[in-house]
């Protein structure tokens, strides 16, 4: 297949074509367009040219399209709807969003987002999909380029100058154990380091999390004895064993219960956790970026911590 330089094509022809195939009739289409009969017969003999096939030919009804021409209208009509709306100032309408978006989060904001931020597509946007990746599986270059619509994490100190950030909600630390724990439920902070831990470590193992940073301001140390890159995982290997987790509190006071787990204040003090919304600086003025930064806005001022 040749490759076509459009730079030499009339695309005007594009229009002709489609009112030819619509109306099967030279006269009929030329009145469609506001043009002279002889002025379309004309335009008929450049499309045959272009398109190396007659488009219309005599019938016993007058003018039929040809196999051709009746395969590829559909395709010509998504195509100039398509450059309409391109070149149109169309008010942006979430009912009339169609595809998938791709959304990059940690095992964290996938339960504490999702079930909510799906209820509300469903009801705004009911044609549009939704893929979710983990956020450890992408670069910020994957944000840059469009692969990813938007993503959520945890502030960082810096970020990329082509990326843009939202501060959705901060968060606190609750630890959790088994409800028969040995320890009790009224830990000092010496007692709660010489217990052994579970670590969620949900965007991988980059250094020292909060909680051990804390410590080792006071001298202390605890044994990780386990790290997941799950909260759900983590919640079901405490709730049978006599490990401890210390989780951000919009998880832990979500599952706590039903996992028949005691949540006690974590003993240190630790700064709060600044969940955060991540963007291309290119999709800043993009209204549906726009929309759905909103939507997730909307979410995030009911997650409880």
């Amino acid at each position: 297949m040749h490759e076509v330089d459009l730079r030499g094509i009339d695309l005007n022809l594009l229009v002709l074509l489609n009112a030819l195939i619509e109306q099967r009739n030279v006269t009929w289409a030329a009145d469609r367009m506001h043009m002279s009969q002889p002025a379309m017969s004309r335009a008929l003999a450049r499309i045959r040219k272009l398109m190396n096939d007659p488009i219309l030919v005599r019938g016993g009804d007058g003018l039929m399209p040809t196999p051709r021409a009746i395969a590829l209208h559909p395709q010509l009509k998504r195509l100039l709807n398509d450059i309409t709306h391109l070149i149109s100032d169309v008010p942006f309408s979430p009912q009339l969003l169609t595809g998938c978006i791709t959304l990059a989060a940690t095992d964290h904001e996938m339960i504490v987002f999702l079930p909510k931020l799906m209820t509300l597509i469903a009801q705004v946007a009911p044609q549009l999909d939704v893929m979710v990746i983990p956020l450890f599986n992408i670069a910020a270059e994957c944000l840059h380029d469009g692969s990813i619509d938007l993503a959520f994490g945890v502030a960082q100190a810096t970020l990329p100058s082509y990326l843009c950030q939202e501060l959705l909600y901060k968060d606190t630390y609750i630890t959790l154990m088994r409800r028969q724990h040995p320890a009790g439920n009224c830990l000092s902070v010496e007692q709660f380091s010489t217990l052994n831990h579970v670590q969620v470590t949900a965007v991988g193992n980059s250094g020292g999390s909060a909680v051990d940073i804390a410590l080792d301001k006071l001298g202390l140390h605890r044994r990780i004895v386990l790290q997941l890159p799950s909260f759900i995982t983590a919640l079901a290997v405490v709730a049978a064993s006599d490990l401890v987790v210390t989780l951000p509190a919009s998880i832990a006071q979500r599952y706590a219960i039903q996992s028949d787990l005691v949540a006690i204040a974590t003993p240190i003090d630790c700064p709060p956790i600044n969940h955060i919304s991540i963007w291309s600086r290119v999709r800043d003025a993009d209204p549906a970026n726009q929309w759905l930064r909103k939507l997730v806005r909307e979410v995030a001022s009911r997650v409880e911590s």
